[in-house]
């Protein structure tokens, strides 16, 4: 005759008896000792959290940089068309001295600072690496992250800074 127990009913069955008490005792200490982690888990678990953390952290930098950039960008292009709204409404070839003189609302960087705007003045333009002016009308740059710009001491500009050159023919970061 077959019988029809389970395998584990027929493991404990089919055992002497000292084994049973062992297998019920072992089966009920595994029922009551599962509810939960240990505090060694926790800690491996905390660990393992805290160091994907630390290597999303630079990924996470350089995604929010790179979205200022993108924004200053775009607003230094929307300067750059008031400019030229400017120019054509009144006539005139060359932009006045500052923004508000034109009547643009001087607008901030995504860093909190305002954008620096200036005429070309032939013999003090700003200069790409290579010696040669960024541009012949204005310049207009926003300073970047750091706030600080090599461009205003007459040397090359900082590796951060967004700018426009090549008379409105590239705007981003400045070559």
């Amino acid at each position: 005759m077959v019988e029809t127990q389970t395998s584990s009913s027929y493991f404990v069955n089919g055992c002497p008896k000292p084994l049973q008490q062992v297998a019920t005792r072992v089966r009920q200490a595994s029922e009551r000792d599962n509810c939960g982690f240990t505090l060694v888990e926790l800690i491996v678990i905390t660990a393992i959290l805290g160091v994907l953390a630390l290597m999303a952290m630079p990924a996470y930098q350089a995604y929010i940089n790179s979205t200022r950039n993108v924004a200053s960008a775009s607003d230094i292009r929307t300067i750059e068309k008031s400019i030229s709204s400017y120019l054509l409404d009144n006539n005139k070839a060359t932009p006045a001295a500052t923004l508000s003189d034109m009547g643009i609302e001087s607008m901030v960087d995504p860093w909190k600072r305002q954008y620096v705007y200036q005429v070309v003045v032939p013999g003090s333009e700003l200069q790409d690496f290579a010696g040669l002016p960024l541009n012949t009308d204005y310049d207009l740059y926003s300073m970047g992250q750091d706030g600080a710009s090599a461009a205003a001491k007459g040397n090359p500009a900082n590796a951060d800074d967004i700018a426009r050159s090549n008379d409105g023919g590239y705007v981003g970061v400045r070559p």
